[in-house]
């Protein structure tokens, strides 16, 4: 393929990729292309084979035609048993006709010219015998009745005239029958073709599906999994030996940043905690300075802050090592949610709060890490919901799963911040100012914890007017 045509063929795919995005599939693409080069080459091979297949046909019925007007078929007298000679004919050519057809194929007539018509077969149409008779010697001509087309050709000896007709249409039946059954035969194995390249193109196809269907199951507690490149082509065994090396370079990375979050968080917690006992107890003594107080108590409400941010880490760091373990036990989440609503009231009575829960809401966890995914999804609603709004607490069950939404009045978060709000760090206000408290760990820590339970969280509804976030777990 020249680069002219590589180029011309690349636009056209690309124009219909994006008229037919299903045709992405590299599989169904192999399979339509196989099966369209298979279909121009048979439809080319069949009409080169119709074309010839006529034309010899005809040529045939000529050579016949003119064969039986040559030859010593008859004696053109007047006596010759002309009924008998007719019949002969029609059997000549009934190789020509469709099978079983009663219609006859030739038909004759004899003229005389002193005598007249002597014989005329009894389907001979009368628009192919005008008067005068047709002038005799004319050779063979093709001859148009009202529904039919003749072949006629004719031969004289002394006074009397001979003309024989063939029935072009019966021959043409006969053709287009044949022609049919063999478009019916071209049909199927276009189909055959179509369905053989689909195998072979999912044979082809296999390394890479067995590839991806690795890939999927990869998580970050699974990156020891490598694919074999036993028995496989040397193209795919190339890939896969790509794809296993990246494996391992990514298995290192990602175990380094998890022990170092690990052993960062683990090493920062203890002088935490001693920083933090000592402002306490600095704090209860400067009583008597308040600039002092004012100052300490900044500084421990600083150093709490990087307390809550190290144990959230802990937290993740174990989740990304797999090592967070949840032990399982009957939990009723009812009595904790009311009681959140409870502390929604306490801490600011200008929202209203809708609840809508069961009597009770059973699931299998840890009812403290729940408790924490709960309160700092109520937490979000208070910090970021609209002053004055209203926030509801709902749960219902969903075949096997509660679902338990947080919804808040809000001004609504700006599409670009959804796909990132789970993100560690992240926070939708750009500025990352202290207006409102927090680092963006909170929901990346509760979205871990939800899966560590066999459930999710997930943005729901971040339409105008209202944010909900929906926490899934399964029913006990």
């Amino acid at each position: 393929m020249t680069g002219a045509a590589s180029r011309r063929f690349s636009k056209l795919m690309a124009r219909l990729l994006a008229r037919w995005p299903q045709l992405r599939s590299f599989r169904l693409r192999i399979a339509l292309v196989s099966t369209v080069i298979a279909l121009v080459a048979i439809t080319a091979l069949y009409a080169s084979t119709a074309y010839i297949i006529v034309h010899r046909r005809a040529g045939i019925i000529d050579r016949v035609l003119a064969a039986q007007l040559s030859g010593p078929l008859f004696q053109l007298t007047l006596q010759a048993p002309w009924s008998a000679i007719d019949a002969h004919i029609n059997a000549s050519f009934s190789g020509f006709a469709p099978e079983g057809s009663t219609e006859g194929f030739a038909i004759l007539r004899v003229h005389h010219a002193q005598a007249g018509e002597l014989y005329r077969s009894s389907d001979w149409p009368l628009e192919l015998a005008p008067q005068p008779a047709p002038q005799a010697g004319s050779g063979l001509q093709t001859l148009d009745s009202a529904d039919r087309s003749w072949r006629v050709g004719s031969v004289t000896d002394g006074p009397v005239t001979v003309w024989i007709g063939v029935n072009r249409s019966l021959s043409n039946a006969q053709l287009r029958a044949s022609f049919g059954r063999f478009a019916g035969a071209l049909a199927g194995m276009v189909a055959l073709i179509g369905v053989l390249s689909w195998y072979l193109a999912g044979g082809a196809m296999r390394p890479v599906e067995r590839l991806t269907r690795v890939m999927v199951r990869i998580n970050a507690t699974d990156l020891d999994r490598r694919v074999s490149t036993e028995h496989e082509d040397r193209e795919f065994a190339e890939l896969i030996t790509v794809f296993n090396a990246m494996l391992d370079r990514l298995q290192r990375s990602y175990q380094q940043a998890v022990r170092f979050s690990g052993d960062a968080a683990h090493e920062l917690k203890t002088p935490l905690t001693i920083l933090q006992g000592e402002l306490e107890r600095s704090f209860a003594r400067a009583a008597s300075d308040p600039a002092l107080e004012q100052g300490l108590a900044n500084m421990l409400d600083e150093v709490r802050r990087l307390d809550s941010i190290v144990r959230k880490l802990l937290l993740l760091a174990r989740a990304d090592a797999g090592q967070l373990h949840i032990p399982m036990t009957r939990t009723d989440l009812a009595p904790l949610l009311e009681e959140l609503a409870e502390d929604i009231g306490l801490m600011d009575d200008s929202r209203a709060v809708r609840l809508e829960l069961p009597q009770h809401l059973y699931v299998n966890g840890d009812a403290e890490l729940l408790g924490q995914v709960l309160h700092n999804l109520v937490s979000n609603a208070i910090k970021y919901g609209t002053a004055g709004g209203w926030i509801a607490l709902t749960a219902r069950e969903e075949g096997q799963h509660w679902q338990i939404d947080i919804s808040n009045a809000s001004e609504g978060i700006a599409a670009e911040h959804w796909d990132r709000l789970f993100d560690r760090f992240y926070r939708a206000d750009q500025a990352h100012n202290r207006r409102v408290s927090g680092v963006g760990l909170g929901l990346s820590l509760a979205r871990d914890i939800a899966r560590a339970h066999g459930g999710a969280l997930e943005l729901a509804d971040p339409g105008p007017g209202k944010v909900c976030f929906r926490l899934t777990l399964p029913v006990a």
